[in-house]
């Protein structure tokens, strides 16, 4: 290898230019004048000596500037600094560490005017005080990066959908755009193929042979492509009940619903409360049931914090569990009870993603309970919060007690029910292992064959030559930091190349409950991560090193609700920053700073449609931009980046598999972003 490089994922850290720029026109704005007075008589006329003619505001919103993108990416046609050239740009930036030195009380001042004005603004990004990785995207080339719609590898929608970890990993990881689930969907649903896939007609018919109940369970939430759609999608469940009763004409008396209330990906009370067009959920269900003459088939309602569980907490599965095999759960009289159930949650601020178990009683007073030999159909496609669930329906109790014993717990496993017997059809793969148990699978995951880590690793031992890699993260983003970033595999291909550590998030003894509770360790394991990648890198063995730091994700989920936390957070993001990319230049290594998706920068549960920023760090500052300013890149250009940094372009170019006609087409085949000036 030419060089080592470090890649620090920083999970949900985006970036909102209009409103950045917005806190910098209400900093200006709020200026004494006196300060304004420095402005004209002095920093402004020191500028034209250099030949830059600028505007006070111009003048201010460059040298007080946290990040130099938001001019780019802003959507005010009138903002001024958007029309000066990029050279200059680059010259009043350069100017900018000697004018807050030549002013340090202005200086001191106005700096802190933004982050009272970024707190007033709930923007936690500037809220936060992050002076080395502000630093960074000064002094180092940064550029945007787009990770939501089809360079998620999603749908080609508008409004598009939204980023996450799970692909935001496999994009950062691939060669090509890493295409999902429901774009495979979509184009079946669209060309027909969906109405003849056999597993999920075979789901079907085994229902109407067998006269058994036929179960769905899906999270409702993702009409559009900016609510939700990160676990499940409302055509899907659309289309599957077009052939359910339209193709199948199946009884609705043996069919049941299981909503999931979502509340994180998308707003906390989405079930009910509605903007325009969207949300709604459980409205929407009702009314798209109704037109089946099949209201009466919902059966159980569920937030998601209990349904679908990562963390392998028992009594979370459980809950789930008991509520679709016992009916276990407040009891409602109808849909219309239910909704008034989940309507009552929410005056007691409790929301969507912990609404507790809600049994709905059937046209008879009855309560619906999966039984033996019923086939059940899970409609949600990704696969880290279903596999608990999933495995305890196939009473895949070794599976559980394998993948709970990860997380450091032990499962007892008594409420499993030992003879249900169930036929358990899921539109994904959640996991390999489950296909032992029985599970079947309507859309197979196939590994991503432009995987970075599985090409490199094949084409390096090839070509004979040593190749070793790093990954760590904490727990609560293990899969991410593993089956994703490999691209859907759980291993390797090759072996010895690979060494994992995963430290364990912070759990029930430190009175971290669910995923919602962060808040109250802001900081995670984010030192702990650190210390261990630098501990390992430091052996001097490794070519390439990636991290996550999965801070700004799990609490940007909360910001709205603890705000505090979320800052805090971020600054300590910037002290492991900090403490990494100091001990890669001492090491004369490459580092790329990045995130999979937006989160924290907007005052939502959810994920958002922001770029993030990409820096690359070098110990010579010989790394430029292929492209002009004002470009953005996306995630499957940083794998050609991380070639580029250790001098396998061309070789990977040689070994990479052959690419699909249609990613050609739409301009989805990675490019190698940046060059290197030879020093």
């Amino acid at each position: 290898m030419k060089s080592r490089v470090i890649e620090i994922i920083i999970d949900g850290y985006g970036y909102n230019p209009n409103v950045e720029v917005d806190i910098l026109e209400s900093a200006f704005l709020s200026l004494s004048s006196q300060q304004k007075k420095i402005f004209e008589d002095i920093i402004c006329p020191e500028f034209q000596k250099s030949g830059l003619h600028v505007s006070p505001q111009s003048a201010f919103m460059v040298l007080f500037n946290r990040n130099q993108l938001n001019i780019h990416f802003c959507e005010k046609p009138e903002l001024e600094i958007d029309k000066i050239s990029p050279e200059i740009l680059s010259k009043l930036n350069q100017k900018r560490v000697g004018v807050q030195n030549a002013f340090p009380r202005l200086s001191k001042e106005v700096n802190q005017m933004i982050v009272n004005i970024a707190k007033e603004k709930k923007y936690a990004v500037w809220a936060a005080r992050t002076p080395f990785i502000d630093y960074l995207r000064h002094e180092y080339l940064s550029v945007s990066t787009k990770t939501s719609g089809i360079e998620a590898g999603y749908e080609d929608l508008f409004p598009e959908v939204q980023g996450n970890s799970e692909t935001g990993h496999q994009q950062l990881s691939n060669f090509t755009v890493a295409s999902q689930v429901p774009l495979e969907i979509a184009i079946d649903i669209e060309n027909g193929a969906f109405y003849k896939n056999p597993v999920l007609n075979a789901a079907i018919e085994e229902a109407k042979t067998k006269n058994s109940n036929l179960n769905v369970t899906i999270m409702i939430s993702g009409q559009y492509g900016d609510d939700g759609r990160v676990h499940s999608c409302w055509n899907h469940l659309e289309s599957f009940l077009k052939l359910v009763f339209s193709q199948h004409e199946f009884d609705s008396k043996r069919f049941r619903v299981q909503a999931i209330l979502d509340g994180r990906d998308a707003p906390l009370k989405s079930s009910l409360e509605m903007e325009g067009e969207k949300y709604g959920f459980l409205y929407k269900l009702r009314d798209l049931l109704e037109s089946y003459k099949a209201v009466h088939c919902l059966s159980w309602i569920i937030g998601r914090g209990y349904a679908m569980d990562r963390d392998y907490e028992e009594a979370r599965t459980r809950l789930d569990y008991k509520l679709l095999t016992e009916a276990e759960g407040i009891e409602a009289e109808s849909f219309e009870d239910a909704i008034e159930i989940v309507k009552k949650f929410h005056n007691e601020n409790i929301f969507d993603p912990f609404i507790k178990p809600i049994a709905i009683k059937d046209k008879n007073k009855g309560f619906r309970k999966i039984e033996t030999g019923d086939i059940v159909v899970n409609l949600n496609f990704r696969a880290d919060r279903q596999r608990a669930r999933v495995a305890a329906l196939l009473n895949a109790e070794k599976f559980l007690q394998t993948e709970a014993g990860k997380k450091g717990k032990t499962w007892k496993l008594g409420w499993l029910k030992k003879n249900l017997d169930l036929s358990v059809y899921c539109i994904s793969e959640y996991h390999p292992e489950l296909l032992n148990y029985g599970a079947k699978i309507a859309y197979p995951i196939k590994p991503q064959q432009h995987n970075f880590l599985s090409v490199m690793s094949r084409y390096l031992k090839k070509s004979k030559s040593p190749f070793r890699y790093l990954l760590v993260a904490e727990s609560t983003k293990a899969v991410h930091m593993g089956y994703f970033i490999r691209g859907r595999r759980e291993s390797i291909e090759e072996e010895g190349v690979e060494s994992r550590f995963i430290i364990p998030s912070y759990g029930e003894e430190h009175k971290i409950f669910t995923d919602d509770d962060y808040y109250k360790t802001p900081q995670m394991k984010a030192f702990e991560v650190a210390g261990k990648l630098l501990n390992e890198f430091a052996l001097g063995i490794y070519d390439l090193a990636i991290t996550n730091f999965s801070n700004p994700d799990m609490l940007g989920h909360l910001v709205n609700t603890h705000f505090n936390a979320g800052v805090r957070g971020l600054e300590v993001i910037d002290h492991v920053v900090e403490a990494i990319v100091k001990f890669a230049l001492d090491e004369n290594c490459y580092v790329i700073i990045t995130s999979d998706h937006g989160n924290i920068e907007d005052f939502s549960s959810s994920h958002s449609l922001n770029h993030v920023v990409t820096t690359f760090v070098s110990p010579e500052k010989n790394i430029s931009l292929i492209n002009g300013p004002g470009q953005y890149i996306r995630p499957f250009d940083l794998p050609w980046a991380i070639a580029e940094l250790l001098g396998i372009t061309a070789g990977i170019k040689e070994a990479i598999p052959e690419i699909p006609e249609w990613i050609k087409q739409k301009g989805l085949v990675g490019k190698v972003p940046i060059k290197v000036a030879h020093i």
